[in-house]
């Protein structure tokens, strides 16, 4: 990986050069995520970070210095918070493989998700998901190596462990599917934050909605995982899934009368 270059004005060079620094980044996060890299102009990211062009050059080489270091920005913010869980993960996946430990697989595997489901809270990662997104749709900007490389890969492995663990899966075609599955609640809501309140009809999320939203995680969660792994459902779902059965049974027996 090719480290990101960080240059320090000297004197008489630019002035407050860490908020220069950081004001670049900030709108090229932006940038990047509303154009992607390749039609976004670094002449429009320092217009509207109030610098010169050559300023861009100076801190970062170039537009690709620049999105590397957009990428390690968001790396640097990210994976302090998720990376605990991340560890707890890959322990409790080794023990979920035994029958008795499947709730400690589910433990850890809900942990992470809410961990991945606190950034939803802060407005500043908006720019962050905008970014990802837009570099995973257009295959492009060298920064998005080190996202996959420092984030999306030991996440994807981390909860594939798991879920193989609680499930008894063999398959790693179907562990990776159902972790596809599993992360995709969480990550559309990242690409789609202000569309999820329009739609939700929040002004604002609070800790009351960030614990809804982290609670009917885990209850998509144990009924994707439910029927495949043993895992118990909670009370109402539990409910709902037996009734679910009696329905479609009963709607059976009735097309074959």
């Amino acid at each position: 990986m090719k480290p990101v270059p960080r240059r320090r004005p000297k004197a008489g060079g630019y002035p407050r050069g860490d908020e220069t620094r950081a004001q670049i980044i900030t709108t090229a996060l932006k940038v990047f995520g509303e154009r992607g890299f390749d039609q976004a102009s670094t002449r429009d990211i320092a217009a509207k970070a109030g610098v010169k062009t050559p300023a861009l050059q100076y801190y970062f080489d170039g537009k690709e210095g620049l999105h590397r270091a957009c990428a390690q920005y968001i790396i640097d913010r990210a994976l302090p918070t998720i990376k605990p869980s991340i560890a707890r993960a890959k322990e409790a996946a080794q023990e979920a493989a035994q029958a008795a430990t499947k709730e400690v697989g589910l433990a850890a595997l809900e942990e992470l998700l809410d961990a991945l489901t606190d950034s939803l809270a802060d407005a500043s990662t908006d720019s962050w998901s905008r970014f990802i997104m837009r570099g995973k749709h257009d295959g492009a900007g060298p920064g998005m190596e080190m996202i996959r490389d420092e984030l999306s890969t030991p996440i994807l492995e981390a909860v594939t462990g798991l879920v193989a663990g609680i499930t008894d899966s063999a398959s790693e075609e179907v562990n990776r599917l159902r972790t596809l599955l599993i992360l995709g609640q969480i990550h559309w809501m990242h690409a789609r934050r202000e569309e999820v309140f329009r739609i939700m009809r929040w002004p604002r999320l609070d800790a009351t909605k960030l614990s809804l939203i982290k609670q009917t995680v885990r209850e998509h969660t144990r009924l994707v995982l439910n029927g495949v792994g043993g895992i118990a459902c909670p009370g109402k779902l539990k409910h709902s899934v037996a009734s679910a059965g009696k329905s479609a049974k009963l709607a059976s027996s009735r097309k074959n009368v």
